[in-house]
């Protein structure tokens, strides 16, 4: 398909004004989109900017004016090389190579305080400068870079010396965790000159083969490996966050190990890419926590839960984890953890579905008062009690499951029929209520029984529909014949 200029620019500038996790997402759920049937002809087009901008070095434009904006891109120019490895939440078990995108505020913040304050008043001035050339920020944010890589280990040496240094480094980083934080940033900057371009040459997207069969990856991956062992943790987290079944990984380090036998992948120095794949779980929990707890879309936690089912069951496939004791105890924590989220929706779901399905009511002002968050909790927990349907051992919800799908399906049905049948009934403002409430009763439907069965509910709604409107008609035919003529011999006198 041919595509015009002006779709692509606006695209392009769309994409740009997003943030790089943002970017990265929208890849991950492109790639998905793109292999279902009747998927969007704009998918290609849109997955290949998106990528492309990833890759693309985020300099400062040339030609943009001096002043706030661009003093404010310093920052985020400052911290480019780590895209590849930050990530939103804070895991149990600090992984290294994943970097907490919260630190990152502390970490510029001890900078420009307390490490390069000079150098960094500088390049924010020149920033600043309308007069200075966009690259001639970038040169000068480069140069920052490379003169942080000393500074830093300076700062972490010290720390290791005297105590007091690292109390105080503690303090203004966020403790040892905070001080981990930056010695991955330290050694990520260090290795830029070669790392970049390692992590250009590797695909933007990994699909299971390549990790599993193909041999280009892991060339790659073997011969960086050798020649920087220190930096092995640094690739596999690199990796984990490019991969479309990060459970691979795990496969893929038996193959660099050269032996399948997890104790044998634990002993060597391709471990980190099993570590990687544990905090990957750890990272979905975290994740379907948060969406379950604050996140308003109502779908956002059954995704959550589908990824961490993939990742888990990939997992458990390609590795026996029961003879490792190390990484079967982060596996198992984070599935009672889970479980007990899960647990705790599925008690709520038969109470949240009776909910969505009750009859509006009108105010007084005669507005139609729909309870969107009601059906919110409904569509949630209906997502969650079909996914679950078949992931219950992953989730440890057999029992629970099995008795929470029979009570949703017994109330969706009896509830939904009768809506429909009583929309057959309904006079006047009534029927506007009755007809929101068979709606709901019906998307819910189709979000548990699929879309055949809802479209067969569709079909008695609009006969139930049209029923009422008839027997409204009817109900109001005008008047009798009777009072016809005593209006008019009241006319005449």
């Amino acid at each position: 398909m041919a595509y015009s200029d002006q779709l692509e620019t606006k695209i392009k500038t769309y994409l740009s004004s997003l943030s790089p996790n943002a970017v990265k997402a929208l890849v991950r759920n492109l790639e998905r989109a793109k292999v279902q049937k009747q998927a969007d002809p704009h998918i290609q087009l849109v997955l290949a900017a998106a990528v492309a901008l990833i890759r693309k070095p985020q300099s400062v434009t040339p030609g943009m004016p001096g002043g706030a904006q661009r003093r404010g891109q310093v920052q985020r120019m400052f911290f480019m090389p780590l895209d590849d490895f930050l990530i939103n939440e804070m895991l149990p078990t600090r992984q290294e190579g994943r970097i907490q995108r919260g630190v990152l505020d502390r970490v510029w913040n001890w900078l420009s305080r307390d490490v390069m304050a000079a150098d960094i008043r500088l390049v924010l001035e020149q920033a600043g400068n309308a007069a200075v050339s966009g690259e001639r920020v970038d040169a000068l944010v480069q140069a920052l870079r490379s003169r942080a890589v000393d500074a830093i280990g300076d700062m972490l040496r010290r720390a290791e010396i005297s105590e007091k240094d690292k109390r105080r480094m503690a303090v203004e980083l966020g403790g040892e965790r905070g001080i981990a934080e930056v010695r991955d940033i330290q050694k990520i900057f260090a290795a830029e000159r070669w790392l970049v371009p390692f992590l250009q040459s590797i695909p933007d997207r990994i699909n299971e083969n390549r990790l599993k069969q193909d041999t280009d990856v892991l060339r790659l991956v073997d011969k960086c490996s050798a020649r920087f062992p220190d930096h092995v943790p640094v690739i596999a987290a690199a990796l984990v966050d490019r991969s479309d079944m990060p459970s691979a990984l795990c496969a893929f380090a038996g193959r660099l190990a050269g032996d399948s036998d997890p104790k044998a992948i634990a002993q060597s120095q391709f471990a980190p890419f099993v570590d990687v794949v544990m905090s990957e779980a750890e990272r979905l929990q975290i994740l379907a926590l948060e969406h379950r707890n604050n996140n308003p879309d109502p779908v956002a936690f059954s995704q959550a839960l589908s990824e961490y089912h993939t990742l888990v069951r990939g997992v458990e496939r390609d590795m026996d984890l029961a003879v490792t004791g190390r990484w079967h105890k982060r596996l198992a924590e984070t599935k009672r953890s889970i479980s007990s989220v899960v647990t705790r929706e599925l008690n709520s779901a038969h109470s949240s579905v009776r909910r969505a399905l009750q009859v509006p009511k009108f105010d007084k002002d005669g507005k139609l008062q729909i309870d969107q968050s009601a059906i919110d909790d409904a569509v949630r927990t209906l997502r969650v009690v079909a996914m679950v349907r078949n992931a219950s051992e992953t989730f440890a919800v057999n029992e629970i499951g099995k008795r929470t799908r029979q009570a949703v399906e017994q109330t969706l049905e009896i509830l939904t029929r009768s809506l429909i049948t009583d929309l057959g009934k309904a006079k006047g403002p009534a029927l506007e209520a009755q007809t929101a409430a068979a709606d709901v009763a019906i998307m819910l439907s189709e979000i548990y029984y699929g879309a055949d069965y809802a479209s067969q509910l569709r079909r008695s709604r609009q006969s139930a529909y049209a029923k009422a409107s008839v027997n409204a008609g009817s109900a109001n035919p005008g008047p009798s014949p009777e009072r016809k003529l005593v209006a008019s011999a009241l006319g005449r006198r």
